[in-house]
């Protein structure tokens, strides 16, 4: 094909040149003319498109695509358009792009501009659907990513996470950091404080894999995932003949030799157990079940509690020697209220490392969904913004590209909403009823609408009414219903 195509018919004619391809639906042919508006759409580009030609047809190409659905196409992003402003062509150039009907296009597409009789009348693209190829290439990274994973899962000394995995630029996270990186050094015991899904574990394997004992094991145990009655036989290992059954086995204190012992929820040990662990820890020995042979044991042991030690030895949940014993240092670890602002970096992480996975096209979030994310309390910290996210991704079509508040959890949503509405009521607390509950219906068909993107169908749906009321409501609360 020629750099320029130069015809001396009258625009109406255009499209006869390209009619002998018209059978090639695996090949899309699209012109525009210099008012950016679509002339010619071949039967290819609906095979690709999904669109029909009557819908493409004398409309402006900004009005039908997207580059994706945060940014309108211009003559930058455009082939057709950019060729249209330079009059100059662009040859094999990979695109993607998005159809206002949400269809996701891969192509590779050579633009040229058209003349009439010498002068400017529009730009035509020639492109083919390489979807298949960049599926069979997302295929092939997937698989490499989940063999990445597993040869991350089976590193040798038991670990899986660094101190580059933790994911925040808070200052209260770097202090943390800074504070964990520090104590790698040592080989004092370290008691980790934090609320539970905080990443206590995560702190604890990279205190490990920065320190001396890098190179030795790193075992843990949560204590309270553990019978009472087996967790003195697999810390501390048992004899033969100590019970029926008992063999002569090692307990994780040997395991962990020139290493690092992780007790993770200490306070769920019962105080019988506690004392004996507390005796091993001053005699750096330990007996087996059973035994009355000493085993000496070198392991630095790194501890965690879910609540303040504090209130565990208040509680009798934790002996107050064998907290002195363990807290020789101490670090806490802050819950992802505190630090707010790292759930942007946090959810790109989650994204980055699962949308491959799970197949999904998934590459960010809106506004209002992260919005939304920062607006909850987060009890479950870290681990449950990760569950939402997984939630989340798992539920967004595969032709989504961001994260929506459609598809965030409803129990985060519905609390949102009600901390809203409960703001709203303390405001208007010295109003009447009915200005109150008129703020407060308000709110909520504004939420509905911005949640069903202004549809009034499905707005009605949601909350149980009919549209025709509505839109009297809308009319009645001043509400404009383009609201997005």
């Amino acid at each position: 094909m020629k750099d320029n195509l130069n015809f001396s018919l009258p625009e109406a004619a255009l499209e006869l040149p390209f009619k002998c391809i018209e059978v090639l639906e695996d090949i899309c042919i699209h012109v525009i003319n210099a008012n950016k508006r679509t002339i010619y759409y071949s039967k290819g580009c609906e095979a690709i498109e999904q669109y029909k030609k009557e819908d493409i047809i004398g409309k402006d190409i900004r009005d039908v695509y997207m580059l994706n659905e945060e940014s309108d196409l211009d003559d930058e992003n455009s082939i057709l358009l950019k060729v249209l402003k330079t009059q100059k062509p662009i040859k094999d150039k990979t695109m993607k792009y998005i159809t206002k009907k949400g269809k996701i296009v891969n192509v590779i597409s050579s633009a040229y501009p058209l003349f009439i009789n010498d002068k400017l009348a529009g730009s035509i693209a020639v492109f083919r659907d390489v979807t298949q190829i960049m599926e069979m290439s997302s295929t092939i990274e997937k698989l490499q990513n989940v063999i990445f994973l597993q040869n991350k899962m089976n590193i040798k000394n038991g670990t899986q996470y660094h101190f580059h995995d933790i994911i925040g630029s808070s200052n209260v996270i770097k202090r943390t950091v800074s504070m964990a990186k520090k104590m790698s050094s040592s080989s004092s015991p370290i008691i980790i404080v934090g609320e539970t899904g905080t990443g206590k574990e995560l702190f604890a394997q990279s205190i490990h894999n920065n320190s001396p004992a890098s190179a030795g094991p790193f075992v843990a145990i949560n204590c309270s995932a553990i019978p009472e009655t087996l967790l003195e036989s697999i810390l501390f290992g048992t004899t033969k003949g100590a019970y029926t059954g008992a063999a002569d086995k090692p307990g994780l204190f040997e395991e962990a030799e020139n290493g690092t012992l992780f007790l993770d929820e200490l306070n769920a040990m019962n105080l019988s157990l506690q004392s004996k662990l507390l005796r091993a820890l001053e005699t750096k020995a330990i007996r087996r079940v059973g035994s009355n042979h000493e085993i000496s044991f070198n392991a630095r042991i790194i501890s965690a509690t879910n609540i303040n030690p504090t209130e565990a030895i208040e509680k009798k949940q934790l002996r107050e020697d064998l907290y002195y014993r363990l807290a020789v240092l101490t670090l806490e670890i802050p819950t992802l209220r505190s630090r707010l602002e790292d759930i942007d970096d946090l959810v790109m992480g989650f994204i980055e490392a699962n949308h491959k996975v799970m197949g999904k096209n998934i590459l960010g979030i809106t506004d209002k969904a992260l919005k939304a994310l920062k607006s909850y309390n987060w009890p479950g910290n870290v681990r449950q913004l990760k569950h939402a996210i997984d939630y989340s991704m798992n539920v967004a079509e595969i032709n989504d590209v961001l994260i929506d508040l459609s598809h965030i959890p409803n129990y985060i949503t519905e609390i949102i909403k009600s901390n809203e509405i409960q703001h709203i009521y303390s405001k208007k607390n010295k109003g009447s009823l009915r200005e109150t509950l008129e703020e407060i219906e308000k709110t909520i068909i504004i939420e509905e609408i911005k949640k069903k993107n202004g549809n009034l169908s499905q707005t009605a749906k949601e909350l149980g009414v009919s549209r025709q009321h509505l839109q009297y409501r809308l009319k009645a609360l001043d509400i404009d219903h383009k609201i997005r």
